[in-house]
């Protein structure tokens, strides 16, 4: 579905969609097709999404407007808290719902960027201030989303944005930019050669540690990134011990039956079986999951 909408949004800049009308994206055949299969006459989807189609008042079947037509209207609208509501509903159900959260997002984005244009919402300090953090937090999470369905040169953009704003923002080692850094680099893969891209997440995991502390959620998630990408070039033994430094350190921040640390234990399995061959101690990670 994407790809029916990246022609309508690559040529606009950093910000494509904020001099274009949400009504022709949100228009598109292919959002249309996804709508009229996957609501209207669907009872069990629609039935998954009717606690959000209270807050934002769409009626089920039967009624005047079909949920389709009632949907877009809410994507056109100015209301965040619907908005938001929606893109958050989409991220619950992403693989199926992806191409509605792009466009709920990239339309936060053009209300927040109008509001602050016709300073609706006054800026706490001379750079921007909360307004500008509010529209660099929704830049990161359409970057993220574009990242996920494999949009990268959409993501790219995104994420630079976001990670540049909250540089000029905040400190450089802050929570946000180190943890944009790291989703931005994780989305320019193409861009490096193997050893320049391990490099690369070294230097942000290194950065985040010493910024925010060893068992900092932002520090762990980089430290499982360079695991995976260690893992991907056959570095396993340096894989292995990066997964259980990360489940050391998740057993003692979350315990043991957080689904992170579970999912510490599955990452270290998988090096063992598919890496290591180690069969035997494959079966006890994966038994120490399960139990």
């Amino acid at each position: 579905m994407l790809g029916k909408w990246s022609s309508l949004t690559g040529a606009a800049g950093l910000w494509p969609t904020s001099l274009r009308n949400l009504s022709e994206l949100a228009s598109g055949e292919g959002f249309h097709d996804y709508f009229r299969d996957s609501f209207d006459g669907n009872e069990a989807t629609y039935l998954r999404w009717k606690e959000v189609f209270d807050l934002l008042g769409i009626e089920g079947g039967g009624g005047e407007e079909s949920i389709e037509t009632q949907v877009f209207r809410v994507t056109n609208s100015e209301d965040l808290v619907k908005l938001r509501a929606l893109a958050e509903q989409c991220s619950k159900e992403f693989f199926g719902d992806a191409s509605l959260l792009v466009v709920a997002w990239r339309r936060i984005m053009e209300v927040l960027e109008t509001r602050k244009k016709v300073g609706e919402v006054k800026s706490v300090n001379e750079k921007g201030g909360a307004m500008e953090l509010e529209i660099l937090d929704a830049c990161k999470a359409l970057g993220l989303v574009c990242n996920n369905v494999r949009d990268y040169d959409e993501a790219v953009i995104y994420l630079k944005r976001a990670k540049e704003g909250y540089e000029e923002q905040l400190r450089r080692d802050s929570e946000k930019v180190l943890g944009t850094s790291g989703s931005s680099i994780m989305s320019t893969a193409v861009f490096y050669t193997d050893e320049e891209f391990i490099e690369e997440i070294r230097d942000v995991v290194k950065r985040c540690e010493r910024a925010l502390g060893e068992e900092n959620i932002i520090a762990l998630r980089t430290l499982d990134d360079l695991g995976a990408e260690l893992y991907q070039n056959e570095e396993y033994k340096e894989a292995r011990e990066l997964y259980e430094m990360c489940l050391a350190r998740r057993m003692k921040v979350l315990g043991e039956e957080h689904k992170d640390t579970l999912m510490a234990v599955m990452n270290i399995a998988i090096v063992y079986k598919n890496g290591l061959k180690d069969y035997g101690r494959a079966g006890e990670m994966y038994q120490n999951a399960l139990d």
